[in-house]
């Protein structure tokens, strides 16, 4: 199962698999790891730092219901267009401009920009696959995003210390984000001839978020989406900085800081391998709560490093650990409500997820800067036991009625 069929799937499967590979790159991988570092060469504070990576994050929100009113409007092949030519205009921008309120408004055009074709990858591969390949064909693009984080990760470090021999590291930054955009247009000129099945049923249908927001709030919706408050505002404080922390408390040089970020990702594939084993053995709710609290130790492992070994293998099983909730979290999520609903609670979580991040992350920021770099580590300790408590107290039942 997974990549050694991946020459088997269809063109269309296989393009939409590459271009959810190139985006994550370029956005998550290289741009959301390197542009913190980049702003602080520029001579800008963490809290500014907080500010741009909040502004990322909270526009992707955004950008994903403005992808459900265009698409409707225009299509998913033009929202896809639309995004890429966003996401380059954004990076293009981000490499000359060094105005920190432009700086600002790029962000939220790069995230909006990344959730037009970040959107349309789970509606594609809905469409493009059927019931019995959609576990397998969902499960190599989870793998090949994850590899598409540690190449961004890696690479973009690599290429920083390279450049940074025949410039400065105020351009060898930018011409890094350059070089990404044009892995975006090449992306681009092949997805030029992706071939999408008109569904009118699908593009007709009326959503209604605000008028069925009422609805959606049982007692369940509303003990996950203050679980989701809590685990997003504590994951906002710490994994944006991550870069930010390894290069100016740690003193770490741009090539291991990518080396480190690069081999945290693994624990994205590692997880989604083993993830189906362990649930059956524990079940979902205490694997999703027992892998939470095992993190913990990594986090503080993090937060009072031990030498950069230690360092890279508690990235690595912090990453490994809480990554491999996160299939499992999303099915809960979407088995509290029906059918019908599922829409509007995949909204409802997007936006209070980012919304939550977004927060930490400008909390973060002021806090690095004024106080230090570890504090929002203890804070982050306390959310998390506290999010995994609401989590378990709220859903320990349901892994019950599957016994």
């Amino acid at each position: 199962m997974g990549l050694s069929n991946l020459m088997n799937f269809s063109k269309n499967v296989k393009k939409v698999i590459i271009m959810n590979f190139v985006i994550t790159t370029v956005v998550y991988g290289i741009y959301n790891t390197y542009i913190g570092i980049y702003i602080k060469e520029l001579g800008f504070k963490e809290g500014e730092v907080g500010q741009i990576l909040s502004s990322l994050r909270m526009s992707v929100a955004i950008g994903s219901f403005f992808c459900i009113y265009f698409y409707k409007k225009m299509g998913i092949k033009k929202i896809i267009f639309l995004g890429y030519f966003l996401l380059s205009f954004g990076i293009i921008g981000t490499s000359f401009i060094k105005n920190i309120s432009l700086l600002k408004i790029l962000a939220g055009v790069i995230g909006i920009g990344y959730s037009f074709p970040g959107t349309s990858v789970s509606v594609l591969l809905m469409e493009l696959t059927t019931f019995e390949n959609r576990v397998e064909i969902f499960s190599s693009s989870f793998v090949i995003q994850s590899l598409g984080l540690m190449i961004g990760n890696y690479g973009a470090g690599k290429g920083i210390k390279y450049f940074s021999k025949l410039v400065d590291v105020k351009l060898s930054i930018p011409i890094v984000f350059l070089i990404s955009v044009v892995f975006i247009l090449i992306n681009l000129y092949f997805l030029r001839d992706l071939r999408v099945e008109k569904k009118e049923k699908i593009e007709r249908k009326k959503v209604d978020f605000f008028k069925n927001i009422k609805k959606l709030m049982n007692k369940k919706v509303k003990q996950f989406l203050i679980y989701t408050i809590v685990i997003g505002l504590g994951a906002g404080m710490v994994i944006p900085f991550f870069s930010v922390y390894l290069k100016y408390a740690l003193n770490i040089d741009n090539e291991k800081v990518g080396l480190i970020m690069g081999i945290s990702q693994i624990g994205l594939i590692i997880g989604g391998a083993i993830v189906p084993y362990l649930s059956r053995y524990l079940g979902r709710v205490k694997t999703v709560a027992v892998c939470q609290v095992l993190s913990i130790p990594f986090l503080i492992s993090i937060a009072f490093p031990q030498g950069l070994f230690i360092v890279g293998v508690s990235f690595l099983l912090r990453s490994t650990l809480m990554n491999l909730n996160q299939p499992l979290i999303q099915n809960i999520a979407l088995e509290i409500v029906s059918s019908d609903e599922r829409m509007e609670m995949n909204g409802m979580v997007s936006i209070i997820s980012n919304g939550a991040n977004s927060i930490g992350m400008i909390i973060a920021g002021y806090i690095m800067e004024h106080i230090s770099y570890n504090f929002p580590y203890y804070i982050t300790i306390v959310l998390y036991l506290t999010a995994t408590t609401i989590f378990y107290n709220s859903f320990k039942d349901m892994d019950k009625r599957k016994e």
